[in-house]
């Protein structure tokens, strides 16, 4: 049964937004303030910061070397922002806007932020017991002296309270031993890889007290000093991954030693004189201490939503100059305007909701149970969006975005890891769909419109029929489903669909800038439509989608992608990102010039030389 109404007056180009005309420079500034809030002080002095950082995709450098410059852009960072890691990690706000600009600026800085900042001392803020030895090991971390790693994931899989590492209580020592008992324990991939880094881990064992299994709990040790690896633990390094260069390693523990004080149970879970005494169930303390998780999630998807603005703006910058034959502008060929404008309706929605729930974090109370629900949506829908961006904008780049000198390449590579990060994405979705203790559907940003277009009341409808068909136990209602776990999988994707589409329709009834309300609203048509539009034949089989309303989608979504194609510059001016910071052919004004200037050739053979770039200047 149809329950959304679809006005039928017939679409014009015209309705309900501004006449096309040159948009001034506060329909930039309101753009702005949709994608990155009204702290615009911080996202400046941040951005100063990471760019004069000088990070920048290099050419001729192995793996293990580029992954030793991040160290050295940690500290630097660090030092640059107040001397404090501890008090970056404490601030929702300043830690999450940090992971953008290293995102869009210092492609070798992010992939050690959030293991850094969220998951190592933010585990030690919310779990610590505040002993002599946190208290030491905190310092080497608030500094960047030391670098601080998880070591979650197995070998046999990330495991969760099933985890095979154990950690056995040696009551006469007063700690505990760490200890791999197969193969499949082995922890993997942890950055520990480097011998000239030092390095402290949160290491996630099962604890086993006189015999008995205690759960899963998390352990603080120093894994690597300047003296070498802790006794006991064994390290090889991975072979090397196609982005995003990192120390990864496999890890043996074979009786390493680590003192009661290690424990990060906060106040629920701590040794006593008759051994550990939690006031949660055993199986759930492994989910009550990662909890912390979630901040780090929500920080990888502000940085993958970051990442697809940038491979955005060198992308369009390169499209108008560019002229295949001699003759019409890349950016003026239906070819390639379509998925740039398609990119940027999906960049906008997905840039919003991040901003949204970052300020919703910053003003959360701690431990505010519904946190890790928010980034559990959030992280795959964002990073699977930047990556389908950033593969469009290296694939519409052509020859020019292979080469990793204009940075698409690194940008696509990071998000592969944010991605990657956790192991596989989905279950994030599969996880938050199946909540016995949140009704997702129910989950509304702040101050949400209550009149929403047609387009996005169609998409609430069917976010209730999947979560009524799964309730139900009925996975036909989702259409591709073929069990629990996948119908809970689309019913978590169609809520965060949903979500990004509201942020951004609110954003376009917040602003005071007529013209940037035009493209705001029209962007969540773009979003919102082509959504409905991949789902065309669930909508149908549910008849929402008659022939009249699937020409009314097909009208309306030509109509909105014309109007954005005439604004490209103006929506990548939204995003606030200085080109001359990448120093690369697609960003440069004249990209034929820029490349002249790195050979210092004339543009003739019988001209006389240009000065050269230098090799500073060189991928």
């Amino acid at each position: 049964m149809t329950t959304v109404d679809v006005p039928a007056d017939p679409v014009r180009p015209d309705a309900g937004r501004p006449r096309i005309s040159e948009p001034t420079d506060s329909t930039v500034d309101a753009l702005r303030t949709a994608i990155l809030g009204t702290s615009h002080t911080v996202h400046h002095r941040v951005r100063a910061v990471v760019a004069g950082l000088g990070d920048r995709p290099r050419s001729g450098l192995t793996s293990a070397a580029e992954a030793r410059l991040a160290p050295q852009l940690l500290r630097a960072t660090i030092a640059a922002l107040g001397g404090s890691g501890s008090a970056i990690a404490a601030d929702p706000r300043l830690r999450g806007v940090l992971c953008e600009w290293a995102a869009i600026c210092a492609p070798h800085l992010l992939p050690v932020l959030t293991g850094h900042l969220d998951l190592s001392i933010g585990a030690i803020a919310a779990l610590g017991n505040g002993s002599d030895y946190q208290r030491d090991l905190s310092g080497e971390l608030d500094t960047g002296e030391t670098v601080g790693v998880l070591l979650l994931t197995e070998l046999g899989g990330t495991n969760g309270a099933d985890q095979r590492t154990t950690a056995t209580w040696d009551k006469a020592r007063g700690g505990f031993w760490l200890h791999s008992p197969d193969t499949a324990s082995w922890k993997f991939m942890p950055n520990i890889a480097d011998e000239t880094t030092p390095k402290t881990g949160v290491v996630t064992a099962r604890v086993i007290v006189d015999g008995c299994d205690e759960g899963v709990l998390p352990l603080l040790l120093r894994l690597r000093t300047e003296h070498g690896l802790t006794p006991g633990l064994r390290v090889a390094a991975l072979p090397d991954k196609g982005w995003a260069p990192m120390d990864h390693a496999l890890i043996q523990f074979d009786k390493v030693f680590v003192p009661g004080d290690g424990l990060l149970g906060g106040t629920w879970a701590v040794m006593a004189e008759h051994g550990l005494e939690s006031t949660v169930p055993v199986r759930a303390r492994f989910h009550r201490a990662v909890a912390s998780l979630g901040q780090g999630r929500l920080d990888l998807a502000g940085a993958a939503a970051a990442s697809a603005r940038a491979g955005l703006a060198v992308t369009v910058n390169y499209a108008r100059q560019r002229r295949p034959g001699g003759r019409t502008l890349m950016a003026d060929r239906g070819t390639v305007r379509r998925d740039l404008v398609s990119a940027l309706a999906a960049t906008y929605a997905t840039s919003v909701l991040a901003r949204r729930i970052q300020d919703m974090a910053a003003d959360a109370p701690v431990g505010d149970p519904l946190s890790g629900v928010w980034s559990m949506l959030a992280k795959p829908l964002l990073a699977y969006t930047a990556h389908q961006v950033l593969l469009t904008c290296r694939q519409r780049s052509g020859a020019q975005g292979v080469l990793r000198t204009n940075w698409i390449g690194d940008w696509l590579g990071n998000t592969e890891g944010i991605i990657t990060a956790e192991g596989e994405s989905q279950l994030l979705w599969k996880q938050a769909g199946q909540l016995a203790s949140c009704d997702i559907t129910a989950l509304a940003l702040p101050n949400t419109p209550r009149h929403l277009p047609w387009y996005v009341r169609m998409l609430i409808e069917r976010e209730l029929e999947l979560a009524t068909g799964l309730r139900c136990g009925d996975i036909t209602v989702s259409g591709t489903a073929i069990d629990g776990d996948t119908a809970a999988i689309e019913l978590a994707a169609a809520t965060s669909e949903r979500l990004a589409a509201t942020a951004l329709w609110h954003a376009s009834t917040t602003t005071d800038d007529a013209r940037a309300r035009g493209l705001l609203e029209a962007a969540t048509a773009v979003y919102a439509l082509e959504r409905i539009l991949s789902r065309g034949t669930w909508f149908a089989a549910h008849r929402q989608l008659t022939p009249r309303r699937a020409q009314r989608v097909h009208d309306e979504l030509s109509c909105h992608r014309e109007f954005l194609g005439l604004h490209l510059s103006t929506l990548v001016d939204g995003f606030d990102i200085a080109l001359e910071a990448f120093d690369a052919p697609m960003a440069a004004p004249d990209y034929l010039r820029w490349w002249q200037e790195w050979t210092g050739w004339s543009p003739s053979p019988h001209g006389a030389d240009v000065p050269s770039r230098g090799e500073q200047a060189r991928p």
